[in-house]
């Protein structure tokens, strides 16, 4: 049956089909890799094909009413949601033919079996959301490190923390972090196009300048992360992150490893739990609820987030962006479905832009020059991506910023 309901002033062809037989049925579960709509040949309606990746590896292709295609949008009421990269779904299709005989699967119904609680930075002046244009996001650490930990263990956390993205994200992101390799008496700034991995054990501050005074950082803070982006409503790029830096706090933390430091500071800090946290922010993810006087922010599925301390929900509390932890906790330092499902939207395999180059470098979607139309912004994600200690039942707490 066809109908012609119109909405906005926008004439919809909606088309309802009736469920198939039994023995057609199949039952995909996976992640969407990939999703694109068209108009058919005729131009009566929008179909969109989507490959779903299968836990073993195996991609189905479906086929589904409905889309959008070059501002035009096409729905079923009722009928299921349409399929888009990096949703985690269970497909219910059934096999049939098109009239040149070519065969499909046919979407009959669709549930999501993720919520997409993750939450990304920004959005810019003009409504668009931080992301890193090259394949590659590169990583430089700072040569003098930390004293808090053995000199020969701190290589192999800072290693393992990238895998832990770069390997868990692997099956539907093409985003990679590279180490770079270490720079002697680096500093941050947002101009170097430096991404810079930096200890700070005897000064929980940003440095003077030529013609700015230091600024020194929250003590309950055990990380930070400084991103420097495009925020141009007219470019093209806008979103788009120059620099990015890491701060982690020797100060007034005691950085660990196995619950094991040479630092005197009571709150035991986990390097790899806590650069784990601060990774994702490099990516452009955000915390999936409001503490603090963070503003209102919603999730990958447009819906408002909830204040930390008014949620139990485990998508949010078991989240390695989630932005509390115990001291000492370890949690934190592999990814749940949720901190995967948003980098997998970000940068999903599809979109991969086929570069791997530092920002500035000359030559593909990795050149990152500002020109006068798109000048860089700084934004600085303390107070909202640190670790923050507080007391609770005699048990201090640090915030993952």
């Amino acid at each position: 049956m066809r109908w012609l309901v119109t909405l906005a002033g926008l004439a919809i062809p909606v088309v309802v089909v009736e469920s198939p037989a039994a023995a057609d049925a199949m039952t995909v579960t996976g992640s969407v890799m990939d999703a694109h709509s068209r108009w058919t040949a005729d131009g009566s309606e929008i179909v969109t094909e989507a490959t779903v990746r299968t836990p073993d590896g195996h991609d189905v292709t479906v086929v589904q009413l409905g889309g959008s295609v070059d501002g035009i949008g096409m729905i079923q009421m009722p009928g299921p949601p349409v399929l888009r990269e990096g949703m985690q779904v269970e497909v219910a299709a059934h096999a049939a033919f098109d009239r040149s005989l070519r065969a499909h699967n046919v979407v009959d119904s669709v549930t999501e079996t993720l919520v997409l609680d993750f939450v990304r930075t920004g959005p810019t002046k003009a409504g668009h959301y931080l992301y890193w244009e090259s394949g590659c996001i590169f990583l430089t650490m700072a040569a003098e490190g930390t004293r808090e930990i053995p000199a020969s263990d701190e290589q192999g956390i800072i290693d393992a923390s990238i895998a832990t993205w770069n390997d868990g994200c692997a099956s539907c992101s093409y985003i990679q972090i590279v180490d770079a390799g270490t720079v002697a008496n680096a500093e941050v700034g947002g101009k170097d196009k430096v991404n810079l991995l930096k200890f700070r054990d005897t000064s929980w501050c940003r440095p003077a300048v030529g013609d700015a005074p230091a600024f020194c950082y929250s003590s309950a803070a055990a990380g930070i992360t400084t991103a420097t982006f495009v925020d141009d409503s007219t470019s093209a790029r806008d979103g788009a992150i120059v620099d990015a830096d890491i701060e982690i706090n020797g100060v007034d933390f005691a950085i660990s490893e196995g619950g094991q430091t040479l630092g005197d500071a009571p709150c035991l800090a986990e390097l790899q739990n806590t650069l784990t946290h601060e990774l994702g922010h490099l990516h452009g993810l955000e915390h999936p609820c409001l503490s603090g006087d963070d503003p209102p922010r919603v999730d990958g599925m447009g819906n408002p987030i909830p204040e930390c301390g008014s949620t139990s929900d485990p998508t949010i509390v078991e989240a390695t962006m989630y932005p509390f932890q115990n001291c000492g906790e370890t949690k934190k330092e592999t990814l749940s479905d949720d901190d995967i499902a948003g980098i997998c939207a970000i940068y999903p395999t599809s979109k991969d832009p086929g570069t791997c180059e530092p920002v500035g470098t000359s030559g593909g979607g990795g050149c990152c020059s500002a020109s006068a139309d798109s000048l860089p912004s700084t934004i600085l994600l303390g107070g909202v991506l640190c670790f923050v200690a507080a007391m609770k039942k005699s048990r201090r707490r640090r915030r993952a910023e």
